[in-house]
């Protein structure tokens, strides 16, 4: 079960990622590429590229904005303009058919940007409140010791009295902040 498309009324969403191992597989000759989409167009990449049972990661959250006076909910994609697939050379040819693609980026790090989706995988599933990051290579580099975010990596930043911990993937050179308590860190060395 998605998590994401269970609560708030996000019924008419794209899951976040498909198939639901997508980034347990590893197959050599399916490779992640970065589709940085058109405007808008990650959810509709994401569904065709579902229908074509070409495996993709959109981490999406839910954002609260007020209109007339009451609340409402919107699904966003965490990484505005981007969207993960995985596939071999076909796949990507499809994913540009689509015509929902700027342009496709070449991941030559598989394994590291693996590893930065997991993370970011694990919070959004958790429904962790998360916002848009300043990508930054400063700061040092921590790990969370203990609690549900337990083995997390990132950059730590402290700002108005809270700790935050900066989850990044370097290929698209975006970043969101998560609030931590700084107790439950260690430096990576």
């Amino acid at each position: 079960m998605d998590v994401i498309n269970t609560r708030r009324g996000r019924d008419h969403n794209p899951p976040i990622r498909f198939p639901e191992d997508v980034l347990d597989l590893h197959e050599a000759e399916r490779i992640w590429w970065v589709a940085h989409t058109k405007s808008r167009r990650e959810k509709a990449l994401a569904a065709l590229l579902r229908k074509e049972h070409v495996g993709y990661f959109l981490p999406l959250v839910a954002k609260a904005y007020r209109n007339n006076g009451r609340t409402r909910w919107s699904v966003i994609p965490l990484f505005s303009g981007y969207v993960f697939f995985r596939g071999a050379r076909i796949e990507r040819y499809k994913a540009l058919q689509t015509g929902h693609i700027a342009r496709v980026i070449e991941v030559a790090e598989q394994e590291r940007l693996i590893r930065e989706l997991r993370q970011i995988e694990k919070v959004v599933l958790m429904d962790a409140p998360l916002e848009p990051f300043p990508f930054a290579k400063v700061g040092e580099r921590v790990r969370i010791v203990d609690g549900p975010f337990e083995g997390l990596e990132g950059i730590i930043e402290r700002r108005k009295g809270s700790d935050r911990l900066i989850l990044s993937v370097d290929v698209i050179t975006q970043a969101v902040a998560l609030e931590i308590d700084a107790d439950r860190v260690e430096p990576v060395p």
